[in-house]
């Protein structure tokens, strides 16, 4: 087999490139893959210190947002309302999430929650009134609705006895107020409310819960009349009352108060939106302080004891546990000058914010086993593996007391997980190998196609010469007989001029099959598109070539119906017509026939060439079509071509969106069929 020039160095590339380095890697990495468990191992040590790298930094991270944000935080405390009209506008507060409470100090005063300070310097002394047996069974059967008119005549005969001391006479006020509400009497119930509030001798009996619910009832009373303005003012009122009084004894019950005053003006359905957001900021701000300040008095004694702990740490952090309850101090240098700020951590929503991101730096670590417990050996993250073997543990946050335990993998795992790789291994490069061997062959098969080609090419341009040089040698040759007066008889001359004209004629039409394959090579950019009449078309080339088959002495007949159009190039198609009924007569030994038909199906325009010629064998049929290739040398030895005819017949198929089959046998002959779209 000879090849191009440049065939040689390809393959020597090919294989010194490719195919010697992939054997010798192929080896190398048989080797290497004997090794994979023990760099299990050794990955294994490097992915926990990686691990427990970002482990750390992702939690202190995380911490140390929660801290910046709490000192973000402490300049807005500077901010909160002291009066009326501070609180019935939109207050600054930042919220941190995973802290419950913040209390701000500066130089050992409080300044937040500042709205009842004095419980940080004193302990109030509460007032409790004691009911006797009578007003106990009273209330009992008041509650149970037993013996209610009993009730009511004992109450109005104790009203009016003058032997009561001022607190059963209060007692029983009381009870008579309330049974007034019950029946929505509620003028005589205001009046007893009145009556009460207004005797000062009566005010030691009224604890600060009694008092905060007898106004309670006054407001709810209003409500119930639908005195919202009466209502509304004495909401305020008491507010204002509240914000000037230096003490207050009950947090709670405060507390209690007014959200259950606010809570019902805002659920007046026909309030004003500018007096439902004044109520509304209201409630938020003083709700605000009231929950801090209740906290505050919960832990007194803890966090009197935190600001003037000693024991601060260099960085200005201090975390302690009061109970179940965490705190850290933050001071100088994270805060200015004296100022001192202590924050009461959510425990549960500080530990999932820090083990969220935790759990997000794991998703990237699935190999690694490991646990992050707490001071109490309580589970917060990751799952014990079988075996539990502690690789390593590491001290992870001082505030909370964690601990990273990471475990050691088992041998069984170490050699799975080698074991795998070393599938993966295999299997990448038993797809290395059948890909070279797979890209050989191909190489190989497309080298043997290109010699095929050149061959062809040769084989062609050896075919087209002496094709343009045997008609060419005929002209000279009879033109310059008659030119020198060779030829005198007219017989003669009318004979060569003759074979002149076939001869000009083979010539055009050879050059004519190598220019249409040249433009055909451009596409259809270069094609002239219009409607065309086909069977007019094939009726024209049809009765031009008649007489070559007659003077070869085959039988040509046909069947050609008209007024069948087609969009297309009339040049092409002309082309392909003549191309497929000139191999019919060139193939087709006499007294052989031919049979060239063409008409409309199932909106198809079929043309079709029959010939009772050499036929084409099965094994040639698929490559009849391509470039320059022609038939065995047994059958087309005596038969001149280009190899193109038929290769402009497929490219002009192509270009027009057509179709084309062939039925073939050897000595029996062929069948062309071509099925164009037919124009609506």
């Amino acid at each position: 087999m000879k090849f191009s020039k440049n065939n040689p160095f390809i393959i020597a590339f090919f294989f010194v490139g490719i195919i010697l380095p992939t054997t010798i890697l192929s080896v190398l990495s048989f080797r290497n893959i004997q090794n994979e468990t023990f760099l299990a191992k050794k990955n294994f040590e490097e992915n926990i210190t990686s691990f427990k790298k970002e482990i750390t930094e992702g939690v202190l991270d995380e911490e140390l947002k929660i801290l910046q944000e709490s000192k973000a935080a402490s300049a807005f405390l500077y901010e909160q309302p002291k009066n009326l009209l501070d609180y019935s506008k939109t207050s600054s507060y930042m919220s941190v999430e995973g802290v419950n409470a913040f209390f701000l100090f500066n130089n050992k005063k409080i300044i937040y929650p500042n709205i009842i300070s004095h419980f940080y310097y004193e302990t109030p002394q509460f007032s409790h009134s004691t009911y006797t047996s009578l007003e106990q069974h009273l209330f009992i059967n008041e509650k149970t609705n037993k013996s209610i008119h009993e009730v009511k005549a004992t109450r109005s005969i104790r009203f009016i006895q003058p032997f009561q001391t001022q607190s059963e006479r209060t007692q029983n006020t009381l009870g008579i107020i309330r049974e007034h509400y019950r029946s929505k009497n509620y003028e005589e119930a205001l009046q007893l409310i009145s009556m009460l509030q207004e005797q000062p001798e009566q005010q030691g009996f009224l604890n600060n819960k009694l008092k905060e619910s007898l106004q309670l009832l006054r407001f709810e009373i209003l409500m119930e009349q639908k005195k919202y303005n009466e209502a509304q003012n004495l909401s305020l009122n008491e507010l204002n009352y509240f914000l000037k009084r230096p003490q207050i004894t009950d947090i709670s019950s405060t507390r209690f108060f007014f959200e259950s005053i606010f809570n019902q003006i805002l659920s007046i359905e026909n309030l004003e939106k500018e007096k439902r957001e004044t109520f509304w900021n209201i409630r938020e701000n003083l709700s605000r302080q009231l929950i801090h300040s209740e906290k505050l008095y919960n832990k007194l004694d803890f966090l009197q004891n935190l600001i003037h702990d000693k024991q601060n740490s260099d960085e200005g952090l201090l975390y302690r546990f009061d109970g179940d309850d965490l705190y850290f101090k933050m001071s100088y240098p994270w805060l200015f000058g004296d100022q001192v700020l202590i924050a009461q951590i959510d425990l549960d929503k500080y530990q999932n914010r820090i083990l969220s991101k935790v759990k997000n730096i794991s998703k990237e670590w699935k190999s690694i086993h490991y646990t992050i417990t707490n001071a109490n050996d309580s589970i917060l993250s990751g799952v014990l593996p079988p075996g539990e073997i502690i690789f390593e543990k590491h001290f992870l946050e001082a505030g909370l007391n964690w601990t990273l335990n990471l475990y050691q993998k088992n041998q069984k795992e170490f050699n799975k997980e080698g074991l795998q790789k070393k599938i993966l291994l295999y299997g990448l490069i038993a797809f290395s190998l059948l890909t070279v061997i797979f890209g050989s062959f191909f190489m190989l098969r497309f080298l043997l196609q290109e010699q095929k080609l050149l061959t062809m090419k040769s084989n062609f341009l050896s075919s087209v010469s002496h094709e343009l040089k045997t008609p060419l040698t005929s002209i000279k040759m009879f033109s310059e007989m008659m030119a020198k007066g060779r030829v005198q008889k007219t017989e003669k001359i009318q004979e060569y001029s003759t074979l002149i004209g076939k001869e000009s004629t083979r010539l055009e039409n050879l050059i004519g099959a190598i220019l249409n394959y040249t433009r055909m090579e451009h596409g259809s950019a270069a094609f002239k598109w219009e409607v065309i009449d086909l069977g007019l078309c094939v009726e024209h080339i049809y009765n031009s070539m008649l007489d070559i088959a007659i003077e070869k002495k085959l039988n040509i007949d046909s069947h050609i119906k008209k007024s069948l159009f087609i969009m297309g190039d009339f040049t092409s198609l002309y082309s392909l017509v003549q191309n497929l009924i000139e191999n019919a007569i060139k193939y087709t030994n006499p007294p052989g026939s031919i049979f060239v038909e063409i008409y409309e199906e199932d909106e198809k325009i079929i043309f079709s060439v029959i010939d009772t010629g050499i036929g084409i064998p099965m094994s040639e049929q698929k490559n009849i079509f391509n470039d320059f290739y022609r038939v065995g040398d047994e059958m087309t030895r005596s038969t001149k071509g280009s190899g193109l005819g038929l290769a402009i017949v497929k490219r002009v198929v192509e270009t027009h969106k057509a179709s084309i089959s062939l039925q073939s046998r050897v000595g029996k002959g062929s069948t062309f069929t071509v099925r164009f779209k037919k124009v609506r």
